[in-house]
């Protein structure tokens, strides 16, 4: 190992320019902000001053820094994407989700499809969109675009334009952020409630519910509860169960206290697939269905039961996240970030295909 701890073999002046884009990544030399001279480049890492100007001129001529006469060499502010190759792409998220495994099939069939090959990424702790150890390796293993499906709202958006200063390109799937750093792909949530709301009530007099998830802030479950409540008219009721808890047993407890054999009949609309099985296994053994149910995302295990639900579409959402990361890729510094909101549709499960 040389005194940069890289591997032997490595140039000097490659792993002088591996610190300085580490360093950058860190904020250690920000955006805008000046780096060491030679002469205390130079004196800091041992190295010749031969050395230390070839890794500098060679950032220069990749973009990532500026000669700026009177100032000195500063970290030069990237807008824009990085025009790069799509052989790699990595993933990088949580697998809570249900429809983790479908997106992935899809957008890795895309991916081959194009010549891309897709890497894999769990984000076990909900904390890899603050690691810039975790980027740094992409970056030293020339891995250039990310699609990021958050499940938090923790996420370093001085990370993400750090990294795109140092040439990475990025799509968020599924959730809505505003920043100019990456695409946003994703559900159109407000069209998701608002199809099933006025599809139950075009059938349905009575009360209509909404169940959520208690104390979750993620974008698209505030924007699903957020229509839910337009839609009603602002007088809506909005029900919770707890996250990452046994949605069976927390859903059966919250039915139970609705009393659903009352003389007012509800509706029910849910937040996602998960719980809107919950609901409709525990309204088939207590004989309820007669009580309607609509659910946003749909599952090939709703077949089996009477609801509506909103299905998202994969193969299109999958579709555009790669053209947004080609898109980058190609438009280079003239690329500039957007939202794309998709559409999805209502899917009539189990005996109301019969309807």
């Amino acid at each position: 190992m040389n005194l940069f701890g890289k591997v032997i073999g490595m140039s000097l002046y490659d792993g002088l320019k591996d610190e300085i884009v580490k360093k950058i990544i860190q904020g250690e030399y920000p955006i805008g902000g000046v780096l060491a001279t030679e002469q205390e480049l130079c004196e800091q890492t041992g190295l010749s001053r031969v050395t230390v100007r070839k890794a500098l001129d060679e950032l220069k001529r990749e973009g990532l820094l500026e000669g700026v006469p009177r100032q000195g060499t500063l970290v030069r502010a990237r807008k824009g994407g990085f025009s790069g190759n799509m052989d790699l792409i990595a993933l990088v998220a949580a697998v809570h989700d249900p429809f983790f495994a479908l997106f992935m099939e899809h957008f890795e069939q895309t991916a081959d499809k194009n010549g891309s090959l897709m890497l894999f990424k769990q984000d076990y702790e909900g904390k890899a969109l603050r690691s810039d150890k975790l980027f740094f390796r992409f970056i030293q293993k020339g891995i250039r675009n990310a699609v990021i499906w958050p499940q938090t709202d923790d996420i370093d958006f001085g990370l993400l334009m750090r990294l795109q200063t140092v040439g990475m390109n990025f799509v968020i799937f599924d959730q809505q952020f505003d920043t100019d750093v990456a695409d946003i792909v994703c559900l159109d949530h407000y069209h998701a409630v608002y199809s099933l709301y006025e599809d139950m009530r075009s059938r349905f007099d009575g009360t209509i519910v909404f169940i959520g998830f208690e104390g979750l802030t993620l974008s698209s479950e505030v924007l699903r509860e957020k229509a839910f409540m337009d839609a009603s008219g602002g007088s809506g009721t909005i029900l919770t169960i707890g996250w990452n808890t046994n949605v069976e047993a927390e859903t059966a407890l919250l039915l139970e206290s609705l009393h659903l054999k009352a003389d007012e009949p509800l509706g029910i609309i849910c937040i996602s697939g998960g719980i809107g099985l919950a609901v409709a296994r525990h309204m088939q053994q207590r004989g309820l269905q007669h009580f309607p149910l609509a659910t946003v995302d749909y599952l090939t295990e709703m077949s089996d039961y009477p609801m509506t639900a909103y299905e998202q579409p994969m193969i299109e959402m999958a579709e555009k996240v790669y053209q947004r990361l080609a898109a980058q890729n190609n438009e280079g510094r003239n690329w500039r970030a957007g939202r794309y909101l998709l559409r999805g549709r209502l899917v009539k499960c189990g005996f109301e295909r019969n309807m």
